[in-house]
């Protein structure tokens, strides 16, 4: 009926100068692999495992302090991998949800969430990929980019931009593939809407579909082509302009 002790690892406080620092680590070896650190949390038969939290310390005139996750750098090989995962669900449950965000701000603004990949300078960049999974009796999970919302301003703009390439190589920039997938056999091709908000009181955003310009070749192209049927119609094309 009782509780496992408790085992508490903490410094002193200090009311003029810096408290004393924490510092676990393992040591380095000449000849072998340097030793793992291991933290590990209890489960739970009947009730909930238990928690870890890893939160740095507040400040009441300045900064907070700063949390760093960092692989090991390899100075002959690769650097160390992070992985950021929750595990399975059981047969009744859901799987955890992972959350990457940032805390609100009252007088100035939020703070920003940055994923990117390092450059390379003899290789190829590495890719970002970002996929919604499946569902085996339902649908498959949503992907939603949306930018900030103005109670006083604009709203924030959403940007979908290809690489660029530098201005003395002889490559071409990247592409932007906005595509659905094929149906299935029973069922229709997903839909594409390009479309711009209405307005209540002012004019509403336009749409702009355009090539660029080319100074030693040929201007690209633009072509709009509606799908055949092989059972019934083609499709229609319809170029409508507003009412009034």
């Amino acid at each position: 009926l009782g509780l496992s002790g408790m085992i508490v690892l903490s410094t002193g406080s200090s009311s003029t100068g810096n408290s004393g620092a924490l510092n676990i680590g393992s040591g380095s070896s000449v000849g072998g692999s340097g030793g793992s650190i291991s933290i590990t949390v209890g489960s739970g038969s009947t009730g909930a495992g238990g928690s870890l939290l890893l939160s740095s310390g507040s400040s009441a005139a300045a900064t907070g302090g700063q949390i760093s996750i960092l692989s090991g750098i390899g100075s002959a090989t690769s650097s160390g991998s992070i992985l950021v995962q929750t595990l399975n669900a059981g047969t009744a449950g859901v799987s955890g949800s992972l959350v990457l965000s940032t805390g609100s701000a009252s007088a100035g603004s939020s703070g920003s969430v940055l994923i990117g990949s390092g450059s390379s300078t003899s290789g190829v960049g590495g890719s970002i990929a970002v996929t919604v999974g499946s569902g085996s009796s339902g649908t498959g999970g949503s992907l939603t980019l949306s930018a900030g919302s103005s109670s006083s301003g604009s709203g924030g703009k959403v940007i979908l931009q290809s690489g660029s390439v530098d201005g003395f190589s002889t490559f071409s920039s990247g592409s932007i593939l906005i595509q659905t997938p094929n149906a299935g056999t029973l069922g229709l091709s997903g839909m594409i809407v390009l479309s711009t908000g209405s307005s209540s009181t002012g004019n509403s955003g336009a749409l702009n579909i355009g090539s660029g310009s080319s100074v030693g070749g040929s201007g690209g192209s633009i072509s709009i082509t509606v799908g055949s049927g092989s059972t019934g119609a083609g499709g229609s094309l319809l170029l409508s302009s507003g009412s009034s």
